[in-house]
């Protein structure tokens, strides 16, 4: 591949069929080698690499760099509903629909998020220049998940992996993820038994998100279109980017072309929660963040908030602190707790 004269967004397409080598793919398409379970990326692409690792009943790919450009990684679609993918993202980065005009303020407004969906829709994920890009993806089959999941639990998530053709779920990456996270990118050459280390990292990994998945209401599950995972994305970053309004479910209902009752159910499969429930979930999020530059009162005056005692009563009810007392811990100050 040529090297790009203007900064102009790198593109990759590939797809997830039987014998196909990502790392390879990618190699050649970039002009670069791979070596052993890496290829890095080349001077002028960005530093670091993306690493392939070969596991019981999964793969494991790495991503850690830094890009010089912006990388568009396109996934082309399969007619198989088999095969299943877990995406683990420490990045911060919006979907390809971020290019919208948004309050500086809410640039790390997603956090850690994981994506588990079917490979039989289009995918398109913008990664940024000038970010650490840190995101695990695991590739497994839907027998092999329910095989490793193997509950009698009358569950949402377990029907949706056993019996819907297609699917898309959020969750966010808990502590415990993101630890066992750290872990993996951190085995190399001196590990002892580092693919034994892999294999029950990466089954670890799984334990903990289908833990917290589990947990979410019953409901009758819905198969989930390519058209309606677009939606419900669009869905989505209106919320983000209007964190400080409550969202309006007619106006979202008619942004997103859904009939109200299937809007909602699809978010709450999705999202396991509802589209207010998620707004404020996400809006405590922001907060948090906020709280490491801004004042107590003017986080909840940037979020909408006209009451002060109400704003500190969502926020400890969220993070099982007051803000003041997040915040002190924030910047290593102790403070009175009452």
């Amino acid at each position: 591949m040529v090297k790009p004269e203007r900064l102009m967004p790198v593109e990759f397409e590939f797809q997830v069929i039987k014998n196909y080598h990502f790392l390879t793919a990618f190699a050649k398409h970039f002009s670069t080698i791979v070596e052993g379970d890496k290829v890095h990326l080349p001077q002028w692409l960005g530093d670091g690499y993306i690493q392939h690792i070969r596991l019981d009943g999964m793969a494991l790919f790495i991503h850690n760099y830094k890009l010089k450009h912006d990388l568009i990684l396109r996934r082309q679609a399969i007619a198989n509903t088999e095969s299943i993918t877990l995406k683990f993202d420490r990045s911060k980065f919006l979907s390809k629909y971020s290019q919208q005009q948004h309050d500086p303020f809410f640039d790390d407004l997603t956090g850690f998020e994981v994506e588990i969906g079917t490979c039989n829709f289009n995918t398109e994920l913008k990664i940024p220049a000038n970010k650490q890009i840190n995101f695990l993806i695991i590739g497994t089959s839907r027998s092999y998940l329910t095989g490793l999941l193997n509950s009698e639990n009358r569950c949402t998530i377990l029907d949706l992996v056993k019996t819907q053709p297609s699917f898309v779920i959020y969750d966010v990456i808990l502590p415990e993820m993101d630890h066992v996270i750290k872990q993996i990118i951190r085995i190399n050459g001196a590990t002892e038994l580092p693919m034994l280390l892999y294999n029950a990292k990466a089954q670890e990994l799984i334990y903990h998100l289908f833990k917290n998945l589990f947990k979410r209401p019953v409901i009758a599950p819905v198969n989930v279109k390519r058209e309606d995972a677009e939606k419900i994305y669009l869905v989505r970053l209106a919320i983000l980017k209007n964190l400080n309004s409550c969202p309006l479910l007619p106006e979202l209902a008619n942004l997103s072309g859904l009939g109200l009752t299937k809007l909602q159910k699809l978010f709450t499969q999705v999202f396991g929660q509802s589209i207010h429930q998620y707004y404020q979930t996400m809006r405590m999020i922001q907060a948090a963040s906020l709280l490491s530059n801004l004042s107590v009162s003017e986080t909840a005056y940037k979020l909408g908030f006209t009451n002060l005692s109400h704003f500190t009563r969502v926020f400890e009810r969220h993070h099982q602190l007051k803000p003041k007392q997040f915040k002190s811990r924030l910047t290593g100050d102790t403070i009175s707790q009452s």
